[in-house]
């Protein structure tokens, strides 16, 4: 019989913000949210064929993560992520599933990009999903941003051997407004559009575009 995952990871995992990516546990598979698996069937049409293994550079839950660990051919499968209670429950849930091909790091993007060896190279998948302004502009959860669009495609292109996987808001009305106030506040407002954000895409990868998922652009870019 299979031991039942913490209750308290269940709870985390299945009903916390973003309610998009809540997921279960249930008899030793994962059990994603219809909102996510609704998502995640878009994006895993994306996927290298080879499956060879992923990196997710805004892991939240883990569920994209745990999902490619289990596939039989994926060899090492990460996420990076700011957010400690999600880190916490992301490794609570590999060690339940006993995963020991995933992996969840507290770090940004720059200190990942820089330090890419020590994690034994680029990765064949990138995900980046609803998470590059936060890169670009900072959080409530971190200060910490790269304001320069050119810099942080550059980093992401150190860290993608095949694919990156970018489904991002890219026009400024369209950011929440606690984040075009941040915006504003740090004069970065006009600096944040979808010319310059495709742009510096495109000196670090050829890039083509998929149907929107959901109302937010959805991209796949491969490194020149």
């Amino acid at each position: 019989m299979t031991a039942e995952l913490d209750p308290e990871v269940a709870a985390h995992i299945g009903d916390s913000y973003p309610h998009n990516l809540d997921y279960s546990v249930r008899k030793g598979k994962l059990k994603p949210s219809f909102k996510l698996w609704r998502r995640f069937r878009r994006l895993r049409r994306l996927y290298p064929d080879t499956r060879g293994d992923l990196l997710d550079l805004s892991s939240c839950k883990g569920f994209f993560v745990l999902e490619a660990a289990q596939h039989p051919t994926c060899k090492r499968a990460m996420g990076i992520d700011i957010h400690e209670p999600d880190l916490r429950a992301s490794r609570a849930v590999a060690k339940h599933l006993k995963l020991v091909n995933a992996r969840f790091e507290e770090l940004t993007l720059p200190k990942l990009a820089t330090g890419i060896e020590y994690f034994d190279g680029a990765f064949e998948s990138v995900l980046l999903i609803n998470t590059y302004p936060y890169l670009f502009l900072g959080s409530e959860r971190s200060e910490s941003h790269v304001p320069d669009h050119r810099k942080l495609f550059e980093y992401l292109a150190m860290v993608t051997s095949e694919r990156l996987i970018f489904s991002n808001r890219v026009e400024f009305s369209t950011l929440p407004r606690h984040i075009q106030k941040r915006a504003k506040d740090l004069k970065l407002d006009g600096e944040y559009n979808p010319a310059s954000i495709r742009d510096a895409a495109q000196e670090f990868f050829h890039l083509r575009e998929e149907r929107s998922l959901g109302r937010i652009p959805l991209w796949v870019l491969s490194p020149r």
